[in-house]
């Protein structure tokens, strides 16, 4: 990919020139050169409770997730390392929980899965509907409104339709660069949603760095979160990646503890509720 951007055949990712890059921390180096975030480490602190009581309705449908295995597509499975057991139960539990009226998710593929199976045990009238160009898992089968495109050229309907207690469910390319899917997301949709609608966004995890092994990705989309939450503008309401890695006692004796997590997967679901 990269030798076909440097000759200009087709452009398939960035170069960004910056005369005092050498000087700077390593970003995903595993090593520690980019520090934790310690406000937004605070303000995860502070919702700790908060997310407890979440775990615990997670764990009041224990039974419903045990119930999940390995049946074929679309049923929801946990042997995967795209969206894996914190994620997916805490997505399975927010959509019990709240019973939204709808859901707006970009990117889709195996969260889509395990929130249509909420969807259908806690039998919720809800409207879902996925926007993505080629999922990561088959979700062709679902009771879902599947629109098979890029966030650019999907419609704006679902978003502006988006309520109080609804879901906007983030899972795209996680690059923010100008005109890219997460610009448009963060600086266009967001900031028409009415207060109230619960934010998901995959793939974070603050208060630290990306892993050494996600470097090659140029992930950056993070970057942008704890000023959002900082401000006011948004609450936490739950955070796989602080859960586990931060304040995992939480978890004992809990139907999370039971499921396998994959060796090469990372827990990365972000929840937020907007505020203003």
């Amino acid at each position: 990919m990269g030798l076909q951007t440097v000759l200009g055949l087709r452009q398939r990712g960035f170069f960004i020139p910056y005369r005092y890059a050498d000087t700077l921390p390593k970003s995903g180096t595993g090593v520690g050169d980019i520090k934790p975030y310690d406000p937004m480490l605070a303000a995860m602190a502070e919702k700790t409770p908060e997310m407890s009581a979440l775990v615990q309705t997670i764990n009041g449908f224990a039974n419903d997730l045990r119930n999940i295995g390995d049946q074929p597509p679309p049923a929801p499975r946990w042997t995967q390392d795209w969206f894996p057991v914190l994620d997916a139960a805490a997505a399975y539990g927010m959509v019990r929980q709240t019973k939204p009226k709808r859901i707006v998710e970009v990117g889709s593929g195996h969260s889509t899965r395990f929130m249509a199976q909420a969807i259908r045990d806690q039998a919720c009238a809800t409207e879902f509907t996925a926007i993505d160009p080629q999922p990561r898992a088959v979700i062709e089968g679902l009771d879902i409104q599947f629109i098979r495109a890029t966030l650019a050229d999907a419609p704006t309907a679902p978003f502006e339709n988006l309520q109080a207690g609804d879901i906007l469910f983030i899972d795209s390319s996680h690059i923010l660069m100008p005109g890219s899917d997460v610009d448009d997301l963060f600086n266009r949709i967001l900031p028409m949603l009415p207060p109230g609608v619960l934010v998901h966004i995959h793939d974070v995890f603050l208060p630290d760095d990306y892993p050494a092994s996600w470097a090659w990705r140029g992930y950056n989309e993070q970057l942008s979160i704890p000023s959002m939450v900082l401000s006011g503008g948004y609450e936490i309401v739950f955070s796989s990646h602080y859960v586990r890695h931060h304040t995992a006692a939480i978890l004992a004796g809990t139907i999370v503890e039971e499921l396998v997590l994959p060796k090469t997967a990372f827990e990365t679901s972000l929840w937020l509720r907007k505020i203003t």
